[in-house]
């Protein structure tokens, strides 16, 4: 697959610049990706036209600003933000990948699932998981049936990118992130997304300290869930790092991620739903 990448940061975010451009050098990749700076929200003339906080926002102008800039790409466009961990794996897959170009808009690399899968959709992921161990066969997911957001790592069809501005153009004023934008267009057909699975990137230590997330036990719950379908994850430290799991010792590690992920957000869910006012 022939694509051009660029990774979005802050001109303040010195020491994620660092890391990517760090990591890009170690995959002798430092010519294919360029840095693209950054939209700061708070800064941004657009901030009264919208609820979003000011990360949120620079988060969407930031996107919009790159795919207007590289409209003129011969190639697809990777894109990537500066909390990202990369791997040779990646790389080479998309190298390798042929996709008929008039079947996709979008391919991410990693996502969350947010909210989380059904059950059914969690046990569809597991055997492609388990396809990929055995195999090592990748697996392309539609999107639209899944809930997801995000934009760490993702590649944009050269021929999208003007009518995925076109959709997206101003749609910080419906006050919704850019990535819950891109799932409600894809759930309606609008764009077509897919998921490279198992994920081939996945969250830097860097995402801890976020200029656009916001933090807390379900935030953390869906961080680690997203990192457990990373081809290299480590469960049983991802499991551990929670310290909270109560299933029964049987439980294997993504069952009993899977049911503390859904504990978080539910209990989120009703403690918001509960609250006086």
């Amino acid at each position: 697959m022939r694509y051009q990448g660029f990774f979005i940061n802050l001109a303040e975010s010195v020491s994620r610049r660092e890391n990517v451009e760090r990591q890009l050098a170690q995959l002798q990749l430092g010519h294919r990706y360029r840095r693209f700076e950054a939209i700061r929200g708070d800064r941004a003339a657009e901030q009264p036209q919208t609820t979003l906080s000011p990360g949120q926002l620079g988060c969407w102008l930031s996107h919009l600003a790159l795919w207007r800039a590289a409209g003129q790409t011969t190639g697809h466009l990777h894109i990537l933000e500066d909390d990202v961990r990369l791997t040779p794996l990646l790389i080479q897959i998309l190298d390798q990948l042929e996709l008929d170009e008039s079947s996709w808009d979008l391919l991410f690399t990693d996502v969350y699932f947010h909210p989380p899968p059904t059950p059914e959709q969690f046990i569809q992921l597991c055997q492609a998981r388990e396809a990929f161990l055995e195999k090592r066969k990748i697996a392309l997911i539609d999107l639209r049936r899944l809930s997801f957001t995000g934009t760490t790592s993702y590649l944009v069809n050269r021929r999208s990118l003007a009518r995925l501005e076109s959709l997206l153009a101003e749609g910080w004023r419906q006050n919704q992130t850019i990535d819950v934008a891109i799932q409600s267009l894809v759930r309606r057909g609008e764009l077509r997304a897919r998921l490279v699975f198992p994920f081939l990137s996945t969250l830097s230590p860097e995402h801890e300290l976020s200029t656009a997330g916001m933090q807390g036990p379900a935030t953390r719950a869906l961080d680690t869930f997203r990192q457990a379908w990373f081809y290299e994850a480590d469960l049983a430290a991802l499991r551990q790092r929670l310290g909270a799991c109560r299933c029964q010792p049987e439980t294997g590690p993504l069952l009993e991620l899977y049911l503390h992920v859904l504990r978080q957000v539910l209990g989120t869910v009703h403690s918001d739903a509960n609250r006086p006012g």
